[in-house]
């Protein structure tokens, strides 16, 4: 016997000691989620349509090889999954049927495989969820840590920039951008809107995760993420951040705690904010030496702050777990449901007064005005005061008239430019409405946005159910993932976001997650049966990847033939340049500007009247765009077509009025 246990107990020691077998489903959910937004975040935020076309390719090949094997999904997806599925690809459905209608093909099916790649995300993340417990803490915790991974990346170029030889792209070519923090995103709201993001998702972990490291490590992420929005000057940020602030307390269990934890990092974050207003050289975003002294003091600023958070939040987490309250921060229901009336009847009291005083009216004429006050392009505390909005009511305004006489369609997906030159009240090279709603309106009209605004309303609505539905730290976690959702909500009514893939990549994640079959009362997450779908659904997803992967590929394909003659063309290499160029019009031929590219590179090889035809066609492709246009009155004006060439030149001149080129 004394043998047999010996033996029993250095096994038992032995097995103990064995690593523990892989997850694969955590590792899965991490690898997607933190490595999509990591990757898309620190590449411009995806904007380039190379960068995000070939995260969409890899997605739907994901997504067409798993319902190809049986792989995906890993669990039958609920009703609800399937009607946000059915909502957003309508949203894309009608986005390809739009093209068809559009001022300009070429800028529609662009805009669609942007969305295509969209609902990929949505779909694999969808597929690859058994339950939605675990989904939230892994879709949470990895968005979370590549977020802070982001904030950590940006500041550290704010504060020692020569490390980062791109962070001044954005300063280098847009006057006074110097001061805002925008890489690696390359754009300051958009940075900010990523910062917001993750405050919730930080939260949430730094006062629901299991062990009191997990807690401390995302509290220190807290005061990360403040400076980096705070150094963005961005005012919508701020007001998303109090939004997603707001839903989270609001929605999540146990406030009293989540409030405390929220005082406590909002404490270091301010001190970091106080720690880059007295660095002037930091704040302002120089790279001289002063700034190089500065950024090494900020950091010793940085790593004590981010330190004494994370004890705070371990001292909280040992308060919460072995201690008990004090008396006076227990409140009962009844206290608590009184103070709610009596904070909104000061909101209310607050908002009469101010209209009352004719500031909401002053502070409305300040927003409609193109050019907003001179604090707009200051980079400290007073510009958060200034209620500018930089054109923002003009273009809205161009985006509704724009919808006079296809109200229920649109001009087409992406060719909100072409609405804005022709009727713009001043000049600005404005791509996007600044509003996904407005835009949306513009350029696919009320079914385009009943889809997306019905596919984002219906994901808010799943989270607040499984707010309700849930308890402890679940319906923390489903707080978050909501507020986080909410807040892009919010965000994206006022700027560009949705051109921005991680932005929208990180809510389609979120939503993933907050779809995902609930498990309550039934098998355990790791014991739940798999339901894989029928031949006939597998083989639907299958279409649909394979159509997915054709919208995405064609523009790519163009886009890249014509980088390709671009780059052969200013290096002397015209044949080379040229048979790049005749690729891309192969490959999509109603694309103006490849069109436009093959006549000037036929130009430059003086072979004038075979690029006076390729012109010809940019402009039948694209008779809204101004600048092929003005290329087509050139080319007339080379070949002996003075006439041609006047009317040309007349025609690019009413469809961008303002251009300085136009000036005489």
């Amino acid at each position: 016997m004394p043998a047999t246990e010996s033996v029993a107990t250095r096994r038992v020691s032995r097995e103990a000691h064995l690593p523990r077998p892989i997850d694969l489903e955590t590792l899965s959910v991490w690898t997607l989620v933190g490595g999509l937004i990591l990757y898309l975040g620190i590449d411009g935020g995806g904007y380039d349509i190379v960068v995000h076309s070939q995260v969409g390719i890899v997605v739907w090949w994901l997504v067409l090889l798993g319902a190809a094997w049986g792989i995906l999904p890993a669990a039958r997806p609920s009703r609800v999954a399937w009607a946000a599925l059915a909502l957003f690809g309508g949203f894309v459905a009608w986005s390809a049927l739009g093209s068809t209608w559009s001022l300009s093909t070429e800028r529609s099916l662009e805009s669609l495989s942007l969305v295509a790649g969209y609902l990929g995300i949505l779909a694999l993340g969808v597929g690859i969820h058994r339950d939605r417990d675990r989904a939230l803490r892994q879709t949470i915790g990895a968005a979370a840590a590549a977020i802070t991974l982001v904030a950590g990346l940006a500041l550290a170029s704010r504060l020692h920039p020569g490390l980062f030889a791109a962070s001044q792209q954005t300063a280098s070519f847009l006057q006074g951008a110097q001061g805002r923090l925008s890489w690696p995103l390359n754009y300051w709201n958009a940075l900010a809107a990523l910062m917001v993001l993750g405050v919730p998702l930080l939260l949430s972990i730094a006062t629901s995760a299991r062990s009191l490291t997990g807690q401390a490590a995302a509290a220190a992420g807290l005061p990360l993420v403040t400076l980096c929005a705070y150094l963005t000057f961005s005012r919508g940020g701020a007001l998303a951040g109090g939004v997603a602030l707001v839903v989270f307390l609001a929605l999540a269990p146990e406030r009293i705690p989540k409030l405390l934890t929220a005082l406590v990092a909002a404490i270091g974050g301010a001190i970091l904010v106080a720690g880059a207003v007295h660095r002037s050289a930091i704040e302002h975003g120089l790279t001289n030496a002063a700034a190089r002294s500065q950024g090494n003091s900020l950091i010793t600023v940085i790593v004590l702050v981010c330190v004494g958070v994370a004890l705070a939040q371990v001292g909280i987490g040992l308060a919460v777990r072995h201690g008990r309250p004090p008396r006076w921060l227990t409140v009962s229901k009844s206290v608590a449901r009184g103070g709610l009336a009596v904070g909104l009847v000061v909101v209310a009291a607050a908002i009469v007064v101010l209209f009352a005083s004719g500031k909401v009216s002053h502070e409305w004429q300040q927003f409609k005005k193109p050019v907003g006050n001179t604090q707009l392009h200051s980079d400290s505390l007073s510009r958060f005061s200034a209620a500018g909005g930089e054109g923002r009511y003009d273009m809205w305004r161009v985006a509704v008239k724009s919808t006079s006489g296809h109200l229920l369609n649109g001009s087409g997906p992406g060719t909100f430019q072409l609405i804005w030159l022709p009727r713009a009240p001043f000049s600005a090279y404005v791509i996007n409405a600044h509003s996904l709603y407005f835009e949306t309106l513009a350029e696919l009209g009320v079914v385009g946005v009943a889809l997306l605004v019905g596919f984002l309303v219906l994901v808010a609505a799943v989270g607040v159910v499984a707010v309700v539905r849930s308890r402890y730290e679940a319906r923390t976690r489903a707080a978050a993932a909501t507020a986080a959702v909410i807040a892009f909500m919010v965000s994206a009514a006022f700027d560009w976001f949705w051109q921005v893939p991680v932005l929208p990549a990180v809510v389609m994640l979120l939503a993933a997650a907050l779809l995902a079959p609930a498990l309550r009362g039934r098998a355990r997450p790791r014991e739940a049966p798999s339901r894989p779908w029928s031949w006939t659904v597998r083989a639907v997803a299958i279409v649909l990847s394979v159509a997915c992967l054709v919208a995405i590929g064609i523009p790519l394909a163009t886009t890249s033939a014509e980088r390709r003659s671009q780059a052969a063309a200013a290096s002397g290499n015209y044949p080379a340049a040229l048979a790049d160029a005749r690729t891309a019009v192969r490959v999509q031929s109603g694309a103006a500007s490849a069109q436009l590219q093959l006549a000037l590179v036929l130009e430059a090889m003086g072979r004038k009247q075979a690029a006076l035809s390729a012109a010809r066609a940019a402009t039948r492709d694209e008779p809204q765009n101004w600048s092929d246009w003005l290329v087509l009155s050139r080319l007339n004006a080379e070949t002996g077509h003075a006439r041609a060439a006047v009317a040309a030149y007349r025609r690019a001149r009413s469809l961008n009025p303002h251009s300085a080129l136009f000036a005489t």
